[in-house]
């Protein structure tokens, strides 16, 4: 709610990513960390239909899922994943995808997505808040959890 902190963190965020972006034009390295939630995201928005969900809001559900993933990998704490979803609601935006996609469906319009490598999807994943990671060898079986859990995180709210 403090207009000098939301301004000084769109500033800060825009320098950031100017400088990521910078420095990996072609997305060959760093810059695919800026993707965080977006492979969630991609297959909220094919899955309901583009428009339905606005990108920055399939983006935040994304995220959250994303640390959901990053939870059951064993790479961040149950705080960190906490928080996320406490900043993103904060925000007023949603916390997880849509009820009518199914983890299977989830997982079928991930394989398809522009950014899967060779058949292979790729995550961003938290280490740490503020550590991002790119992993393309993430059990299936963890994305589904994260998935279903991240749904009934909302649902028991």
């Amino acid at each position: 709610g403090d207009a000098e902190a939301l301004t000084h963190a769109v500033r800060r965020s825009c320098e950031l990513k100017a400088s990521v972006v910078a420095a990996d034009e072609r997305e060959s390295g760093r810059r695919a960390l800026l993707n965080f939630g977006h492979t969630f995201a991609h297959a909220i928005e094919t899955g309901m239909g583009y428009g339905t969900w606005l990108h920055g809001e399939a983006v935040a559900a994304g995220m959250v899922m994303a640390a959901e993933l990053s939870l059951r990998a064993g790479l961040i704490g149950e705080p960190d994943l906490r928080r996320v979803r406490e900043l993103v609601g904060r925000a007023e935006l949603p916390v997880a995808g849509p009820a009518e996609l199914s983890p299977e469906r989830y997982l079928e319009l991930m394989a398809v997505d522009k950014k899967a490598a060779r058949g292979s999807v790729r995550f961003v994943l938290l280490e740490a808040m503020g550590r991002a990671t790119l992993r393309a060898d993430v059990d299936q079986r963890l994305v589904r959890e994260a998935i279903v859990a991240a749904t009934a995180a909302v649902a028991a709210r």
